[in-house]
């Protein structure tokens, strides 16, 4: 189309670009007129075009508020135009970013192509990569399964040379235990029927008899039988252990084997006991061994004794029942014979008029009597286990030891009891670590190398068993020394239950002549108190022994009468001397009853009627009893006037005996005046 010159007019005194309204009307009747606006080409627009726009752009008259007065065709013009013209600015802008847009476009869709063959080429080397990480984390985890079994297996090697180790010094034991504990099988019947024997009749009896049914009736019963049974069985050590016995002994039982053998009877008898304990020592221990167990003493003369009864058998607890006489209160009848009944998740006994509840397991009765020589009903006898708790001369002459050494050497005896208690102590440690082991050994499922806790309480059993043993080893030595030196005050022990045995004999004499073993105590220990201080030892064991003789002599003596003072005194010096082997029992038998047991008739036929038949009886006696005097009958025989002018002898002790007085001693002198002569 072509452009219409322009010529600027001044109209109502604004310049203006004079008009063509007949071409403008034309242009604008043209029916393409709209699409040609619509389709411009407004990327053609110059710069130069815009500068001939300038003018009626920026004429004042040129706004869309003007050409609304107008028409709304001159607004859409209008707004055309300014909008031509905005766009040529902007775009003069915007087209090279756009021309460098494309540019870049065009870079990137290359950068983009050259993009994609390198990811289709990465693709492919990450699928190689995958395989070989899939082939490497194969390969690795077969590593690790195969460092993991190498582990174990290490572990297990390790596991078993442990093993090895540990049980290399149980190997032995158990196979020589092995062996062992086959042949015990083989004479286990007849272990067990002499442990039955001895738990079922013995009880009543002193140690002698008991021995003499274990020894010969007893193990003669079973060779005549043919029953396997080991020799020199010792029951003790069949029924319990040294740990318990230990423990007992800490508790105040005496250490000899009587006493130990009525710990056994007391405490695994199945009938409840009836200790004869005519010094209270069985007391004593009873009280100290239960007593955290909050043992309940009593006795039928207390009014509390029914309901002290019925709270042990309830609670479970122990009883005591101190100093019973020969009878027992029928109430006791069924606890006795243990007629409980089951009732309930408990059990019952019927005591008399009511039935009151009882603890089998855990309640226990305990009864003692003073009484020296009790005569039991038969009845009772086979409702109860009666034991015999008098003391011996040996435990006597333990427990005086432990006294004596007590007020001389207390450091000593407050060792040689911790002593004690560490070694009780250590061999029960050991007793319950095998114990554990055996028990996780036979209780074990599966291999035993799986199982790290056997290995560890085999180390720690084997490290602990070590020490132990090393402790017991040094205890063992220490026991030696303490031992020694406890031995050195064994005479003032000695005298002390010599002295007491003679005392408690004199009874035989007469009733009165009573004397308990708490007052003799009290006496012994008055005695070391008041003897004379030396530091020599053997000079105050000396001092102590005078002492103890003397006072002993004053305390009995005050009750006895001025005859049996006389016999005491004798008596004492006769024991001393069998004690000291000056003499023999049968110096004694050949003093003390002389021919008693003779006949007359049948003994050798004395010389001449002048002798008495006594004298030639106790004559014959001391002939048979001491080889001093074996051919004595004969040399009376052959100068019986010489024998009878000492005879008549009014002091025939103070004249020389014809045709011995050079082979006599003063035992032997005394025996022969006291056979020949009576009277002096």
């Amino acid at each position: 189309r072509t452009m219409i010159k322009c010529n600027v007019v001044e109209e109502k005194g604004t310049l203006c670009y004079k008009d063509n309204y007949a071409e403008a009307t034309k242009m604008l009747a043209e029916t393409s007129f709209l699409s040609d606006l619509q389709n411009f080409a407004k990327e053609s627009i110059t710069d130069e075009d815009c500068e001939l726009l300038a003018p009626y752009v920026d004429h004042s008259l040129f706004t869309i508020e003007a050409a609304t007065k107008a028409s709304s065709v001159a607004v859409g013009l209008c707004k055309w135009v300014k909008a031509m013209v905005t766009y040529h600015m902007i775009a003069k802008v915007v087209i090279p970013k756009m021309d460098a847009l494309r540019l870049k476009e065009a870079e990137l869709a290359a950068a983009m192509k050259k993009l994609a063959g390198a990811e289709a080429e990465l693709a492919g080397a990450q699928g190689e990569l995958d395989a070989m990480q899939e082939k490497f984390d194969g390969a690795m985890n077969e590593k690790q399964r195969l460092q993991d079994e190498t582990d174990l297996t290490k572990k297990k090697m390790d596991a078993a040379t442990q093993l090895i180790n540990g049980l290399a010094g149980e190997r032995d034991r158990w196979t020589q235990q092995s062996a062992e504990f086959a042949e015990q099988i083989q004479r286990l019947a007849g272990d067990c029927a002499i442990a039955c024997g001895f738990m079922s009749y013995t009880g009543p009896f002193n140690k002698t008899f008991r021995d003499l049914l274990l020894t010969e009736y007893f193990i003669g019963d079973l060779s005549e039988k043919k029953i396997p049974f080991t020799k020199g069985l010792s029951v003790t050590g069949f029924l319990t252990d040294e740990s318990t016995t230990g423990q007992w002994n800490l508790q105040g039982l005496p250490t000899d084997d009587l006493s130990t053998q009525n710990g056994i009877l007391t405490t695994r008898a199945d009938r409840y006991p009836i200790m004869v304990d005519p010094q209270g020592q069985g007391l004593q221990w009873i009280k100290n061994k239960e007593a955290a167990n909050e043992c309940r003493e009593t006795g039928f003369n207390d009014k509390m004794f029914r309901t002290f009864l019925e709270e042990c058998m309830g609670f479970g607890k122990p009883m005591l029942l101190a100093n019973v006489e020969q009878t027992l209160d029928p109430v006791l009848d069924p606890v006795l014979d243990k007629a409980f009944q089951k009732k309930g998740k408990g059990y019952i006994v019927a005591l008399a008029d009511k039935e009151c509840d009882v603890e089998p397991e855990r309640f226990k009765l305990y009864m003692t009597t003073r009484l020296p020589n009790p005569h039991f009903t038969p009845e009772l006898s086979a409702k109860v286990t009666i034991i015999d708790f008098t003391v011996t001369m040996k435990g006597l002459e333990d427990q005086l030891l432990d006294k004596v050494v007590q007020n001389e050497k207390p450091e000593l005896q407050t060792e040689r009891t911790k002593l004690k208690t560490e070694v009780n102590e250590y061999k029960a440690k050991i007793v319950e670590l095998q114990d554990d082991l055996l028990f996780r050994l036979a209780n074990c499922t599966g291999s035993l190398l799986d199982d790290p806790e056997i290995i560890d309480v085999l180390n720690i059993t084997k490290k602990t068993s070590a020490e132990v043993s090393e402790k017991l080893k040094n205890a063992g030595e220490a026991e030696t020394r303490i031992q020694v030196a406890c031995e050195e005050f064994r005479p003032i022990a000695l005298r002390g239950s010599i002295i007491y045995f003679l005392i408690a004999e004199m009874s035989a004499i007469n009733t009165m002549y009573q004397t308990s073993l708490s007052q003799f105590l009290q006496v012994f220990q008055l005695a070391m108190n008041m003897a004379e201080k030396a530091a020599i030892p053997a000079k105050r064991i000396n001092n102590v022994v005078d002492e103890l003789t003397f006072r002993t002599f004053l305390y009995v003596c005050r009750g006895f009468l001025e005859v049996h003072k006389k016999i005491y005194t004798l008596l004492l010096a006769l024991k001393l001397q069998m004690n000291a082997e000056l003499i023999t029992m049968e110096h004694f038998s050949c003093f003390v009853k002389g021919g008693a047991a003779l006949d007359i008739n049948t003994v050798k036929k004395k010389p001449k009627e002048w002798v008495p038949d006594g004298v030639w009886l106790n004559i014959i006696q001391l002939s048979m009893s001491i080889p001093i005097f074996k051919e004595l009958p004969d040399i009376v025989a052959r100068n019986e006037g010489l024998w009878r002018q000492w005879y008549d002898q009014e002091a025939p002790e103070a004249v020389p005996v014809p045709d011995v007085e050079d082979r006599l001693d003063k035992i032997g002198k005394m025996l022969l005046v006291r056979s020949v002569r009576t009277d002096r």
